[in-house]
Parts: C-alpha cells; structure tokens; sequence
C-alpha cells in the first residue's frame, strides 16, 4: 500500500470517527511514525511501504479515532515555540495558555517574538531588578515554568505540584529545554493548610484547575477520558483555587509583586471580584479568539 492510500485510508477512517481535521491528523500520525515532516508524506504519495509499518500506522490511527489525544501518542507538544514531553499524568499545554506567559515574560522584561509588544501597553511592568523569583502552581508539564525561565535569563522559579509523577515529567522538560538550573520543583498540595513555602516572589503564575465538577463530563472525550482530572476539576464552580491564591498570594508576594493566572471563558468577572476582596488590582487578558483567558493581579 502506498502512502498515498494509506493516508487516505486512515482520514476517513478518523472522519467517520469525527476527529477534527482527519486528513491532517493522518498525514501527522504517518508522519510521527516515520520520522519524517508532513511534507514528505505529502511529496510521497507513491511509496510503498512495508506490512510492519502498515500494521503499526492503523494501530496508532485507532487510537486517534478513540480520541486518544495526538500529543499523547506523539509524547511531544509544543508550546512558545518550545518542545515538551507530554504523557496521561500532565494536561496537555493549550495555545491558549501561551497568553500568560508572554504576560509574564513581559511583566519581566522579557521579550517573546511580536506578541509582548502588543502587551507592553496592557500589562504591569515589575520594576528592574538582578534577579527575579517566580512561583509556579500546579506546574503540570512544567511549561510556563521552564517558557518563563527560557525567555527570562534572570529569573528562578519554583514550581510545585501535587503530583510527583507530574513533576518527574516536568523536571525532563526543565533539562531537555536547558533551564533546569534555576528551576526548583517541588512536590506539594497548594490547597493544604500545610503548603509550607515562605519565601517572597517577584511574580506567581498559575494554571489552575478551573472546570466546575459537575461539567467534567461534558468535556470532550479526548480531555475527559485521557487528560489529568486533578488538573481539571476546580469544584463546585470552578474557582475553589483562585480563593486560595487570593487568600495565600499576599503572604508570598513581593511589595510590587504580581500574580498572573488563566481562567475560563466565563470565569473573569468572578474571579476579579474574589481578588478584589483581598485588595488587588487586576487587568484582564484575551487570547486569540478574544476570549477573556487570563488575569493579572496586583
């Protein structure tokens, strides 16, 4: 069979299966398999390939078409522009996550490609310093830890998670995208009475859970059968954790500190209102699509 048949097999296999995209994602699969870019899938329609390489294409492509998320197979994602290790125990880094921390490279002083100029007029600038620290919560796969400290020389961070198998992943990605000497990660439970960080930080950034529970099973299934629930599920109405930032930030924060965070789609006004109540001052973000999607506090 050729490639060309191949792909065209599997796209509308994953069509019937109503995965987005399908020609794409079987060009991807195919390409992940061999090692090669989707360009040369694409200028090879005529090659043959082996009954060995057939045989293990289908079974990847089966499972795609059950929704098994294409970074999960792969084990790889991108994410500013940086490769991360992916697997069932971290969520997957979102684009839309991206805004929050060019939010906070900015804030930093730090420069990511175009976008930081279009928020240097929107966001708190901290002032200079030798040095900045930076907390991250719930630091998952440790992409806005490991972002931040690649586009912010001087900065160190620690970030901390409630799973250690979380963080084994995120320490890999610390030293493959070669940060890992000013990252500490550590191993804690944020919304415990016990979180014992007393250190002050120049900056917090979180990506929380914030998925009310009872709307986790409207998820797609590719999120909810496959992805972390601990980083989905935010309680009864999402915003268990930004109660505990708002409460906890204050005494980790730094006089002109900032505490930037994502939130849902719909959360923004909730959740500035919650950090009024504790005094700060916040500023909205929107993200591509001009959703509301994160939130700078001050």
């Amino acid at each position: 069979m050729t490639i060309k048949e191949l792909t065209f097999k599997a796209g509308q296999y994953l069509k019937e299966k109503e995965i987005e995209d399908p020609s794409k994602e079987a060009g991807l699969l195919l390409s992940y398999l061999l090692n090669k870019d989707l360009s040369y899938i694409y200028a090879h329609g005529d090659m043959e390939l082996e009954e060995s390489i057939i045989k293990n294409y289908f079974e990847l492509v089966e499972r795609r078409g059950n929704f098994e998320p294409f970074a999960y197979i792969t084990g790889k994602c991108e994410f500013m522009s940086l490769t991360f290790d992916v697997d069932p125990s971290v969520l997957i880094p979102r684009a839309d996550t991206e805004i929050l921390a060019e939010a906070v490279i900015c804030a930093l002083g730090g420069t990511f490609f175009w976008s930081s100029l279009s928020l240097s007029e929107k966001v708190y600038k901290l002032p200079p310093k030798p040095d900045y620290k930076g907390l991250d919560i719930g630091t998952g796969s440790g992409c806005l830890a490991i972002s931040i400290s690649k586009f912010v020389e001087n900065i160190t961070m620690t970030a901390v998670d409630i799973s250690e198998t979380a963080l084994e992943i995120a320490r890999r990605n610390a030293v493959n995208n070669k940060v890992a000497d000013r990252i500490e990660f550590i191993n804690a439970d944020f919304l415990s009475d016990e979180f014992g960080l007393k250190d002050k930080y120049d900056i917090i950034v979180s990506n929380p859970p914030y998925i009310p529970d009872e709307d986790i099973s409207s998820l797609m299934p590719s999120v909810k059968n496959y992805e972390p629930l601990t980083a989905l599920k935010g309680g009864r109405d999402g915003l268990v954790f930004y109660r505990e930032l708002a409460k906890k930030a204050p005494l980790l924060l730094e006089p002109d500190g900032i505490l930037a965070v994502e939130c849902g789609y719909d959360q923004s006004e909730k959740i500035q209102q919650i950090f009024s109540e504790h005094n700060f001052e916040t500023t909205v973000l929107t993200d591509f699509s001009g959703i509301n999607r994160a939130i700078i506090a001050k």
